[in-house]
């Protein structure tokens, strides 16, 4: 999925380690979040909701761009 954040593209997928964990890699750099603090994010199957991706998505990319 690509996000675009003012006027940056950015290409979000996410990726299948074998742990339990979400682990969503943007723009080559992997972020891992554990089972409990992604619940929300999740439909009742334990499916990753789109909207819930696009908003882990935004997120981590927020929380690099200030680091920087």
């Amino acid at each position: 999925m690509t996000i675009i954040i003012e006027n940056k593209k950015h290409e979000c997928n996410l990726l299948d380690d074998g742990s339990l964990d979400t682990v969503i890699e943007i723009d080559g750099i992997e972020h891992r979040y554990n089972g409990e603090f992604v619940f929300d994010y999740r439909n009742d199957d334990g499916s990753l909701k789109d909207e819930g991706f696009k908003e882990l998505c935004e997120m981590a990319i927020d929380n690099d761009e200030r680091h920087w």
